[in-house]
């Protein structure tokens, strides 16, 4: 049970951490996180927590790595391969060799094996930290796409030096030969194993697909499962489990068209079950990482508190270093992120704060053992400590500096003006099916309010549902009325339909006292006739259900005609939920398998709100990127249909 209290923790965390964020954008996602990573480490639960760099590097890292992988364009990849090889390979290995060796000349009594290892682990970049710190900005897309490929292969790098540099020092023996052999063998060895299952997965996964078996229970858990199997085979054979991921989601992405040769609402639910674990996940690292903190703190304090400004000083000159690093990489074009000549200066500039560090450095310098030859590691709380400045130190810098020197990130679309557009768009499809539909008036009534709830998630005030809700009943109750003043209905069938709609709605407490009272009147102006026809029309207690329907039919269209008038935006809301308590109460007395005339309206629906855009567009209304946010929009709304309309026939 404490596992599973832990993880509840963690996600609460992170959804109350993300649920804060929109708030306060100013301060970018991660330190939300990571202050709900804190508050968190003040229960008992999580007392002294570190990291377990195993699970964490299979349980948060692979998925990660296999989607980012998955979502890369593999076509910049290979147009760039040369610089992203140079930057996430050549560029980590001489920023190990270097600060290495300047962590050893400031405090020589830390051996260099421990230094190069300290080196390795503040190395890699984390490109989930890169976007939840620009995302207030506007990057220049050539930085961010070059800062996502890197951040590819050079978690690998650092963790393939970051083992040599350990298994150095622990055994005392070291050779350049046997380094750089081992190093390519965990490199391309991840590299060719990820390719390796990719393929086969790739294949299996077409297989199941053109055998039928393409349903979400299948496909699903098979993709999610994917990076956890090829992340421990690539491990269990010594290579790096986090490029074979890698490996794996790049050739899913080069082989996406053959992918996605399966139904529409399948893809919609993978891509959808997708971005929630991976938005879980993100969250995460930064949850783990200040639910840390406490403890590096409190370990260095314990055991090394007289050397502490020696440790923050060589975390601060080891991340200028690296920045220094990065500049001199991109600004001399060692690492060509093809910028025009009067960006480049600014975009290495860019580049080089960009360079931010996350969890997976933590990650490492947790893995580091507690004791050696049964006594405590040597200077292991000290190099937890210093990784942790220089992450947090990359982190804050950024979010300091890059808004000074870049853009805000403005929406290219006012949101209130996209919701004003769309509501249009609906209201002119909901008319239209109404218009459109005269035999099939009361699917399209359904149709058409199922439709009208897409712009507004928001509930309605209880003061106006009921204001709206009277009036309808009273509309009911007078279309009743008529029809019994024509001599179309028996007065003994509506004075008992109107009994019932008096007691159902005291039972369901939707008419008000005033409705109760309008209703009796008209129940003694009923009986009045009643006796004053001398039942002109006989009861036939045998169709009296089907009598039933027909007046509840009537009284239905009457209430749909009254709701679909024009009404200010403010009752829309209000409108809407008494339309779903109608269509609920009239779809539970006349379901005669209208479920195929509801798919044809809502297909004829979704045509007509295409048709306003082109149309609006054409005339000039809407804007380019209005008319394209607008139709994305639709598209994902009539997919989301087909998914649900699935998933029912499933069932």
């Amino acid at each position: 049970m404490e596992i599973f209290y832990t993880v509840m923790l963690l996600i609460i965390a992170t959804v109350a951490a993300n649920m804060v964020y929109p708030h306060f954008p100013l301060i970018p996602q991660a330190f939300y996180q990571i202050f709900a990573g804190i508050l968190l480490s003040m229960l008992p639960i999580y007392n002294h927590f570190t990291l377990e760099p195993e699970m964490f590097m299979l349980i948060i890292i692979a998925p990660l790595m296999f989607h980012d992988g998955q979502n890369i364009d593999t076509h910049e990849l290979r147009k760039h391969i040369s610089s992203t090889m140079s930057m996430s390979v050549l560029l980590a290995i001489i920023t190990v060799i270097i600060m290495g060796y300047i962590s050893h000349a400031i405090i020589p009594s830390i051996p260099l094996a421990l230094t190069f290892a300290l080196s390795a682990i503040v190395t890699p970049t984390d490109s989930v930290a890169v976007s939840s710190i620009t995302n207030n900005v506007e990057m220049p897309e050539n930085v961010m796409g070059m800062l996502e490929r890197e951040s590819l292969f050079n978690d690998a790098s650092g963790l393939v030096a970051f083992s040599l540099a350990l298994g150095a020092f622990t055994t005392g023996k070291f050779s350049i030969g046997l380094g750089i052999n081992n190093f390519l063998f965990v490199f391309f060895g991840g590299l060719l194993i990820g390719l390796i299952l990719g393929i086969l997965l790739i294949w299996l996964r077409i297989r199941l697909v053109r055998n039928g078996m393409d349903s979400t229970s299948v496909i699903v858990p098979f993709d999610i499962i994917s990076p956890f199997a090829i992340y421990l085979i690539a491990e269990h054979f010594g290579c790096s489990g986090i490029l074979a991921v890698v490996a794996s989601g790049v050739l899913r992405s080069a082989f996406s068209k053959q992918i996605r040769l399966s139904n529409t609402s399948l893809q919609l639910v993978s891509r959808s079950t997708w971005n929630i674990v991976t938005s879980i996940l993100n969250g995460f690292v930064f949850v783990l990482l200040g639910v840390s903190i406490p403890t590096v703190l409190y370990d260095i304090k314990k055991d090394s508190m007289p050397d502490l400004p020696k440790y923050i000083l060589l975390s601060i000159l080891l991340y200028i270093v690296m920045i220094g690093l990065r500049y001199v990489w991109v600004k001399f074009s060692f690492a060509n992120i093809h910028s025009k000549a009067h960006d480049h200066n600014k975009n290495a500039i860019i580049s080089a704060l960009s360079g931010i560090h996350g969890t997976i450095t933590l990650s490492m310098a947790f893995s580091i053992p507690f004791t050696l030859n049964n006594a405590p590691f040597p200077y292991r709380n000290a190099i937890v400590f210093i990784s942790t400045v220089i992450i947090i130190l990359s982190l804050l810098i950024p979010a300091i500096v890059l808004p000074m020197i870049l853009p805000n990130n403005e929406a290219d679309i006012d949101p209130d003006e996209f919701n004003k557009c769309k509501r249009q768009t609906v209201h002119y499809a909901t008319k239209k099916l109404i218009e459109n539909n005269p035999i099939q008036q009361t699917d399209a009534h359904i149709v058409a309010a199922t439709l009208s709830s897409q712009y507004s998630n928001r509930r309605p005030s209880n003061k106006k549902f009921r204001k709206i809700m009277r009036e309808a009943n009273a509309v009911e109750i007078n279309s009743i009325q008529k029809l019994v003043d024509e001599n179309k209905l028996n007065v003994q069938i509506a004075n008992r339909y109107v009994r019932g709609l008096v007691w159902q709605a005291q039972r369901n407490r939707q008419f008000s006292f005033y409705i109760v009272i309008f209703a009796i009147k008209h129940l003694n102006h009923l009986i009045a006739r009643k006796f004053k026809n001398n039942y002109h029309h006989k009861t036939n207690y045998n169709n009296q259900k089907q009598a039933f329907q027909k007046v509840e039919n009537y009284g239905y269209e009457s209430v749909m005609q009254f709701l679909s008038k024009d009404h200010n935006d403010e009752d829309q809301m209000a409108i809407n939920a008494v339309k779903h308590s109608y269509n609920f109460r009239h779809k539970r007395l006349n379901d005669k398998g209208s479920a195929d005339k509801q798919n044809e309206l809502f297909i004829q629906a979704f045509q007509y709100e295409y048709n306003y855009v082109q149309e609006q567009s054409g005339l000039g209304n809407i804007d380019s990127t209005m008319a394209e946010e607008l139709y994305k929009q639709i598209s994902i709304d009539q997919l989301i249909y087909m998914q649900q309309n699935t998933d029912g026939r499933e069932k």
